[in-house]
């Protein structure tokens, strides 16, 4: 399931995250990775941290691996959809079709109903561009973790700091690169489960629809027909 989904995201990441929102990307990603540098370096320079007896080439690489992590989460901030986009609601659907499409999407789930098949296909394609826009932000936010990480690493290998401290700090660090790593597969994992219920949904006859009620609104039911007397 999961080969399938990234497949999917493969497919649809160039049309769903066009080369202008790509570029946006970038430009943000840059501007925001050089201010952290800039800042980084100034710090350090305030803290007397880059000065002998710490090797100076080592807190340049904290300051480019960090700001490289920054770098990312400000891109992974960039808008990369249109605004106030949402999946239209199903019309007229009942709760227990709701719980029976949740279950499709669960473990060992059953086959599609054929009365589920309308419900199943509506909004699909536009959930799909939704999910690979989160799981693309969410691969930006654990890349920004991961430097964020390697950045905590290096500084507490190289500066002579409190290590109680840094252990707390990493574990936050861990924390949130598990979270948005996590996001980011179950987004996968739901494309490609999106992609076999499309597939079996379509393969399934579409569903007539029901027969529209005898007699007008309002009036009473049986024969109209006037009985002597009446």
């Amino acid at each position: 399931m999961f080969k399938i989904g990234w497949q999917v995201y493969r497919e649809r990441l160039p049309e769903v995250i066009g080369e202008r929102i790509r570029r946006r990307m970038v430009v943000v990603g840059a501007i925001v990775a050089a201010t952290a540098f800039v800042v980084l370096l100034f710090v350090g320079v305030l803290l007397d941290r880059l000065d002998d007896p710490v090797p100076g080439p080592a807190g340049v690489v904290v300051a480019v691996v960090v700001a490289a992590g920054f770098g990312c989460f400000g891109a992974s901030l960039t808008p990369v959809g249109p605004k106030g986009w949402a999946v239209p609601p199903i019309p007229g659907i009942g709760w227990r079709t709701q719980e029976a499409i949740a279950r499709y999407y669960g473990r060992n789930p059953p086959a599609v109903d054929p009365q589920h098949r309308d419900a199943v296909l509506h909004g699909l394609l536009e959930s799909r561009d939704q999910i690979v826009r989160f799981a693309t932000r969410s691969f930006l936010q654990f890349v920004s973790w991961v430097g964020l990480v390697l950045g905590t690493v290096v500084f507490v290998l190289t500066f002579p700091v409190d290590g109680d401290r840094m252990i707390v700090l990493l574990g936050v660090w861990f924390m949130w690169l598990v979270i948005s790593s996590g996001t980011g597969v179950m987004g996968i994992r739901t494309l490609g489960r999106q992609e076999q219920l499309r597939v079996e949904a379509e393969a399934l006859p579409p569903v007539p629809p029901a027969p529209p009620a005898r007699g007008r609104p309002g009036t009473p039911k049986g024969s109209k027909l006037s009985l002597p007397g009446d």
